[in-house]
């Protein structure tokens, strides 16, 4: 029987009938589902809805104050995304084809059965989650912003395409299908697995995996266990961490490293929900959500044949590519404040400032390790500092590879100073860093995000250079 609770099911009543109510209550209580909600008045229905987490309404059509058809209407009006099931003992061909008008997502005749509800609730739940999912890639965001803030703030930003990429997770949290998280190395990957797993409430554990350093037989004994007696030194049986994530998420990291047997194995895993433990001839039921990451490109591997491309789409049922730290460098100086606090509780000491011409070679380095690279700078700056504030000196040595010396006479020179070999004037500056953005920058929409103007005005001040 399919556990309802990996859907994070979200499920609402509504009948005027109490004994209706009961019956199916204990029929969804039945297929696992413990989030039910209860409605006899139909007017109460939109207040009820606002408060839940992607639900989905079980709807009466012939009810008093609101008939089922009008509640019907108010839903698709005020909350497309919501899927509507109607339930009734109306049976008129006419009936049902104006509800499936107005936006029903299937309509049930009394009485119902368990597979009936079982495959109506199933087919809700992913059409539900794919509907949430194409409006999230459109930039509609119903409710006014995200749902879960909490999950989100451990993740330290303001671009806006990490926020976008927060509400495409609460969109496909739910669904239960496999995410494929690209990125970098050290861009956040295993972050976000996390957060789709605490936003989509399975029950189960989070068990994260690295499989780049396993080969077929250590991967299958990771994932699958094995039995007693499988190979020499297997005294007792052993599950694996596919047991131990059910009811939840397993991340399996660097997945562009697995080899090709292993590979194959994983497509199977997918596909039949079902693995065989090392030695055993006995087949186990996966009933945990599968994320995979990699810090490659696997479209372009697919392609290429580096990767089997019927393993890429399965896994990229639901597909997030994390920005790399250059590409949003406003996240830079709140990434690195909140490391230096980090890094000051870890050693006992107060937390000191960053200088601003500190800042200012932290915001403009490359980051090919992305925010991995960035804690180590900062750590290390933060157990180097005596005085308080991190200096220019102190993260140019990590930068450059050999520490910045002073002279005595660098301390009366600005920094500027030192640049232009003499103080410049405002139109120097501007064209400095306009020349500085656009070389650490791979376009002009990046150059233009790092000066804080837009990629028209950038546009216009090129032109304005004579040739």
């Amino acid at each position: 029987m399919i556990n309802f609770n990996n859907y994070g099911s979200s499920i609402l009543l509504v009948d005027d009938e109490k004994d209706e109510l009961e019956a199916y209550s204990f029929l969804l209580q039945t297929m696992g589902i413990k989030n039910i909600t209860t409605l006899e008045d139909s007017r109460e229905v939109m207040d009820t809805l606002r408060g839940m987490s992607f639900p989905v309404v079980f709807l009466d059509l012939n009810m008093p104050h609101k008939s089922g058809q009008d509640v019907l209407r108010e839903i698709k009006e005020q909350m497309p995304q919501v899927p509507v099931i109607i339930c009734t003992a109306n049976s008129e061909i006419e009936v049902a084809v104006e509800c499936l008008k107005l936006g029903a997502h299937d309509y049930l005749v009394k009485p119902i059965n368990m597979n009936t509800f079982s495959s109506a609730l199933r087919n809700a739940h992913e059409i539900g989650a794919l509907r949430s999912e194409l409006l999230t890639m459109k930039g509609v965001n119903f409710g006014g912003g995200l749902r879960r803030r909490d999950v989100f703030s451990r993740i330290v930003t303001r671009s806006a395409e990490m926020h976008s990429i927060f509400q495409y997770i609460e969109a496909i949290a739910v669904s239960g299908q496999p995410v494929l998280i690209l990125g970098e190395t050290g861009s956040g990957k295993e972050m976000l697995s996390r957060a789709v797993h605490d936003v989509s409430g399975f029950t189960g554990e989070f068990v994260a995996v690295d499989v780049s350093g396993l080969d077929d037989t250590l991967f299958s004994d990771t994932l699958f266990g094995h039995a007693k007696g499988a190979y020499t030194g297997a005294d007792g049986v052993r599950s694996g961490l596919i047991e131990r994530a059910r009811q939840g998420t397993i991340f399996l990291d660097e997945i562009g490293d697995l080899s090709e047997v292993s590979q194959v194995k994983l497509l199977r895993l997918l596909q039949e929900r079902i693995y065989y433990p090392l030695g055993s001839d006995k087949p186990k039921r996966c009933e945990a959500r599968i994320i995979a990451a990699a810090n490659k490109d696997l479209s372009s591997a697919a392609s290429s044949g580096g990767f089997r491309r019927d393993l890429y789409y399965r896994l990229s049922t639901h597909l997030i590519k994390v920005p790399p730290l250059r590409e949003r460098r406003e996240d830079i100086p709140l990434i690195a404040d909140y490391l230096a606090e980090e890094a000051a509780k870890t050693v006992s000491k107060p937390k000191p400032e960053i200088s601003r011409e500190a800042m200012s070679l932290l915001t403009s380095h490359a980051y090919p390790g992305n925010i991995r690279e960035l804690k180590t700078y900062i750590y290390d700056a933060v157990v180097r500092c005596t005085d308080g504030v991190i200096t220019e000196n102190i993260i140019a040595g990590r930068l450059g590879g050999a520490e910045a010396l002073q002279t005595p006479d660098d301390k009366t020179v600005s920094s500027l100073e030192k640049i232009f070999g003499r103080f410049p004037t405002l139109d120097e500056v501007s064209e400095y860093a306009v020349n500085e953005a656009l070389a650490v920058s791979e376009n002009m929409s990046q150059a233009a995000k790092l000066l804080g103007i837009s990629k028209q005005a950038l546009h216009k001040r090129l032109k304005k250079r004579t040739p």
